[in-house]
Formats: C-alpha cells, sequence, structure tokens
C-alpha cells in the first residue's frame, strides 16, 4: 500500500509550469511544501477537463458519490491495480475520472513493529512522481457541500521495493500522461516501475506520527529526532 507520501516542491507555480497546467489563482496561496501527507489530507491532483490539465486539490480517501459515511474514505486511500474493473468503488471512476496524485516521494517502514524504521524512495534525480489515482465527488447531506476525494492506485512492487513491502504506487511515465489522463482505461500502464525509477534512503522515526510535517523528517540523523528521544 501506500500510506504516506511527499511534495517538496517550493511552489505550486513550479507544479503548474512543470505540467502545463491551470490552477485556480486563489489556490496559489494556499499551498506549502509537505513532508507527511496522511490520509484525510487536502493535496493536490493533476486532472483533465473540456481539454485541459488542471491541477485542484482533493481528499486523501475515495468517497463514492452514492456513500453514506465519509469515513469509508479512510478504507479507501488505495486501489490495487489488478481488481479496478472488478471493485464497484473504483470501476466507474477507472473508466471516467483517472487522475495524477503529484509526489515526489513515498515511504515505506522496516524493522520490528516496536522500533519501525521510515524509508523514503523518490527518483534519483528527486524528480516529480507521478502516482495513478481516481478521483470522485461526494456531497455532505448534512451540509450540501461538495468535497473531491482519491485514491491512489497501487501495483505489486518491484524488485527495490519488494523486500521492504509488497506493494507501491503505480508511477505513469511523463510520455503517457495524457493517455492516462484521457484515453481508454490503460491497464497496460499499471505495472510495477522500473528499479532504475527509484532510489531510497533512510528517514527520521519522526515521520512514524503524521503530525509532524518538516524538511527533517527527511533526514536520517534528524536533530529533533534525538532532541524528542532525549526526553524519555
Amino acid at each position: 500500500m501506500c500510506g504516506r507520501f511527499t511534495l517538496t516542491v517550493h511552489s505550486l507555480e513550479e507544479v503548474a509550469l512543470g505540467f502545463d497546467a491551470a490552477v485556480e489563482p486563489t489556490l496559489f496561496e494556499s499551498y506549502r511544501p509537505r513532508y507527511n501527507i496522511a490520509p484525510g489530507d487536502t493535496h493536490w491532483i493533476l486532472r483533465s477537463k473540456e481539454g485541459r490539465r488542471h491541477i485542484v486539490p482533493a481528499d486523501w480517501g475515495l468517497i463514492n458519490h452514492w456513500a453514506t459515511d465519509p469515513s469509508v474514505g479512510f478504507k479507501q486511500i488505495n486501489a490495487r491495480a489488478e481488481t479496478l474493473n472488478e471493485r464497484p468503488a473504483f470501476r466507474e471512476a477507472f473508466r471516467s475520472r483517472r487522475c495524477i496524485v503529484v509526489a515526489d516521494g513515498f515511504y515505506e517502514w522496516r524493522g520490528p513493529r516496536n522500533a519501525r524504521e521510515p524509508l523514503w524512495f523518490h527518483a534519483p534525480d528527486r524528480s516529480l512522481l507521478l502516482f495513478g489515482g481516481l478521483y470522485e465527488s461526494w456531497k455532505d447531506p448534512a451540509t450540501g457541500e461538495w468535497r473531491r476525494t482519491f485514491s491512489i492506485i497501487t501495483t505489486p512492487a518491484n524488485k527495490l521495493v519488494e523486500p521492504i513491502h509488497d506493494r507501491m504506487p503505480a508511477i505513469i511515465d511523463d510520455n503517457e500522461l495524457d493517455a492516462w489522463l484521457t484515453g481508454d482505461p490503460p491497464k497496460h500502464m499499471l505495472v510495477p516501475a522500473p528499479e532504475a525509477a527509484l532510489a531510497f534512503q533512510p528517514a527520521s522515526v519522526r515521520v512514524n506520527t503524521a503530525e509532524h510535517d518538516d524538511p527533517d523528517l527527511l533526514d536520517e540523523n534528524d536533530p529533533r529526532a534525538k532532541k524528542q528521544l532525549s526526553l524519555f
């Protein structure tokens, strides 16, 4: 699965330029680099609408339009590539509401349960990673307000990730971006990324707490972690 990820780019303008995507001007001020994105958080997705790429905010955890309880979103942060056409929760979105979840890394953990060590997987050149995603819009029956939500598609792990976890995010090749966003359901894209597409490094143990979100999380020698441990 993918349970935490990052987007450390300094500005939304930089992301938008990289994708030649439109962004509602009022959204630029709400952007900040993220070092520990967790389920339920609002993040940025890239979608195609009326022949144009758009970057829009969405909450992580897909809530189907027919859902009566929004807590289902926490059970649908990931969608397995192998069963997208079979599961009602994802089948319709896979056909017509595919997106890119904009990221530059994701975390997985190794070690015993009581001493979990986070690892940060990222592109060797620290460039953006294009996670294949699905999105939905859900209307809150209590308030009448609409929420946009998303799920990250996962594939079996490649040989680099496999010793740590058996699943990984589906990473869409840059050259197939428009085909992913607008073409027919492209199952052939949902395969493990080549090993050379990723590198990894140990991260701070403070990643284990979702409330921590700062640049030091990418440093295994995080001074804040050492200070925290010294209190006990």
